[in-house]
């Protein structure tokens, strides 16, 4: 299995957070990492307005957040092609 870059985490934790208010320690378990790593991602991803931080300590994606998962997931399809 391939290591999977931060490009590929976030990918994964904005698709998380969109599918509804998932709390930090669903989304780390459901990523497979430790709680410090998926902490830093989600503030990470909060600090720059692409998630938020609901008042059940749940987070889910913003518009930009979903701006960012489809240019993500449009430059994973072209990459794909490329390779193809």
């Amino acid at each position: 299995m391939a290591r999977r870059d931060k490009l590929d985490i976030i990918k994964e934790m904005l698709i998380l957070c969109q599918k509804g208010d998932l709390k930090k320690t669903k989304i780390a378990n459901s990523l497979n990492l430790n709680f410090q790593k998926a902490s830093e991602y989600l503030d990470w991803l909060v600090f720059h307005g692409m998630a938020q931080e609901g008042k059940k300590g749940t987070y889910k994606t913003t518009s930009a957040g979903d701006a960012l998962l489809a240019n993500l997931t449009t430059l994973d399809e072209k990459t794909l092609e490329s390779e193809a």
